[in-house]
């Protein structure tokens, strides 16, 4: 029995409902095997859903996994019942939805601790557990957020401000002549056509209000703060934005997995 069960694969499975996209892991440990993302809006769609699921994750089945347990981080409570269903459904492990079922072992300083979004709390419990105390950690959503860790471990706040796809849509949709541009690395600062133009100043204005932002925090109330970036653009940015000296791509999978460990005591 021992032998077999050494064969099988452990796996702990981690899942990000954002406003567009929601990012599932694998995770063995505390590393991130496996990722991918689907629409949001999916989740209102159980069949295709679980079949979309299913198939990323085909050659994970064929190994006969073990599936350890379920964590959920959401910014969209009313999909949350869709989701836990649609996961419960494949893995048959009762899905735990921070917030719901789990809390984040930090101590919350928001003025309305209940405001503040489930996300943001794990990124800072795994900033704390990963760096240590005393953190700036800005994350590339569909909202930019910039969340802070004190010396005494505590989350204090932050900023929140428009993400680099609500700009690009914004742009799009409120001008007649602009169009909707897909972000790449700008090939120079000042843009020779329409599209370049926009390209440019997205990713150079985002990089700019990043480092001034930084600046004002680090001069301050945050002096001698380490920086985290961490979401979907943080990769683009960062190459124009130096002090976003640290890059934790699966951040928030990292802090799941430690909500998890913490529960366990381990």
């Amino acid at each position: 029995m021992l032998a077999k069960a050494r064969r099988q694969a452990i796996m702990f499975i981690v899942c990000d409902i954002g406003n567009t996209n929601v990012t599932i892991g694998v995770m063995k440990d505390c590393n991130v095997v496996r990722s991918f993302k689907l629409e949001t809006g999916l989740l209102k769609q159980k069949k295709k859903s679980i079949s979309l699921i299913r198939e990323k994750l085909k050659d994970f089945f064929s190994l006969k996994e073990v599936v350890q347990a379920v964590y959920v981080s959401s910014v969209v409570p009313s999909l949350n019942a869709n989701m836990r269903s649609i996961l419960n459904d494949i893995f048959r492990v009762k899905s735990v939805i921070i917030g719901e079922d789990a809390h984040v072992p930090i101590i919350n300083r928001y003025r309305i601790p209940s405001h503040v979004g489930q996300d943001r709390l794990v990124n800072a419990y795994a900033g704390m557990k990963l760096y240590g105390k005393g953190l700036i950690i800005v994350d590339f959503g569909t909202a930019i957020t910039f969340d802070i860790v004190s010396k005494k471990g505590e989350y204090v706040g932050g900023l929140i401000t428009p993400g680099l796809k609500l700009m690009q849509e914004s742009l799009h949709k409120k001008t007649a002549l602009l169009p909707y541009v897909e972000l790449s690395r700008p090939m120079e600062i000042v843009g020779q056509d329409t599209v370049s133009s926009i390209r440019s100043g997205i990713v150079y204005g985002v990089a700019s209000l990043c480092e001034g932002v930084i600046e004002r925090l680090l001069a301050k109330d945050c002096r001698g703060y380490k920086v985290i970036a961490t979401g979907g653009d943080a990769c683009l940015i960062k190459p124009y934005a130096p002090r976003l000296n640290i890059v934790e791509e699966f951040l928030i999978f990292k802090g799941l997995h430690f909500i998890y460990r913490s529960q366990l005591k381990l």
